[in-house]
């Protein structure tokens, strides 16, 4: 969703849909970080049990891909709505509705 409401802000110049699409990603970097740490816990859980046995165990290539996963899409969500944001005054006695649009 995210990507389709950048893609849409960019070919017609609608700036208003930057926003959301930062929101989305960077709630879809949540939604891998809570998933991931769900994986962790299960994973600790099992290993802890008297049901089985481990000698030792370590996270494959696919955890730390979804742990790059979560940052990048967290801070470009972040970077993508401190875009987005209207210009600030350049005057102190100047408000944001009185500034000149950037267009």
């Amino acid at each position: 969703m995210g990507t389709i409401f950048v893609l849409l802000s960019s070919s017609k110049k609608r700036d208003y849909l930057l926003r959301p699409a930062s929101m989305f990603y960077a709630f879809s970097g949540l939604c891998i970080f809570v998933s991931v740490e769900v994986l962790r816990q299960s994973v600790k859980r099992m290993i802890d049990s008297e049901d089985t046995v481990w000698i030792e165990y370590y996270y494959s290539w696919s955890f730390a891909c979804a742990c790059s996963a979560f940052v990048l899409l967290f801070l470009g969500g972040l970077a993508l709505l401190l875009f987005s944001l209207p210009r600030m005054p350049q005057n102190p006695w100047e408000s944001c509705m009185d500034s000149e649009p950037e267009h």
